[in-house]
């Protein structure tokens, strides 16, 4: 239930904002619906795609919402959890991949993108999580670096079953934040199937 879920509530210079950790099977078809909608105001260039669904392309575990004092709905991430293969050992290590973060034009430049980061890394760190991952473009390094994430120099391959095993597309960087790991083996990350 939404209202049970509360995680931390910071006020803006005009509003309230209530932040909820979400779990995936609590995701109701009205909140999906609500959700969809703003993923399509805040990526118009990918409106058909999340007109059907509100995730990339794996189904995510936990999400972070951000509520304002009318209940309508201004901030939104999902969070994928993962192991992934690292480097020529193969280590495993678990991580939470951030998708479809995004914040309402009205409510950018007030802290609310950072506290949702937080909310979305404190979940992972109580999920036991070894690290985030996310994929962006490079203009949006400067400001998840801003959030403690830090760009990772490595090949990152995906698995789909269209295309098998290949790299990600070449105008994503990875970023990486450190929570029970404070830093990833040297190597090659295979994300042992499809991006999210």
């Amino acid at each position: 239930m939404i209202g049970d879920s509360i995680k931390t509530r910071m006020a803006t210079k005009d509003n309230d904002i209530s932040l909820f950790v979400i779990k995936e099977q609590d995701i109701t078809p009205q909140l999906d619906r609500v959700i969809r909608e703003m993923l399509v105001v805040c990526f118009p260039a990918d409106r058909e795609y999340f007109q059907r669904q509100s995730f990339w392309h794996s189904p995510a575990v936990y999400r972070v919402i951000g509520k304002n004092d009318k209940s309508s709905i201004v901030a939104h991430t999902a969070i994928v959890e993962r192991n992934v293969i690292i480097g020529p050992d193969l280590l495993k290590v678990r991580v939470a991949g951030i998708q479809g973060f995004c914040v309402l034009q009205d409510y950018r430049c007030t802290g609310l993108s950072n506290k949702m980061m937080s909310a979305a890394m404190d979940e992972g760190s109580r999920r036991s999580l070894d690290a985030g991952l996310l994929f962006c473009r490079e203009q949006l390094e400067k400001v998840y670096n801003g959030m403690g994430w830090r760009k990772l120099d490595a090949s990152v391959y995906l698995t789909d079953d269209k295309n098998g095993k290949t790299l990600i597309p070449s105008r994503n960087i990875t970023m990486f934040y450190p929570l029970n790991a404070k830093q990833l083996p040297a190597g090659d990350i295979d994300l042992a199937g499809n991006d999210w």
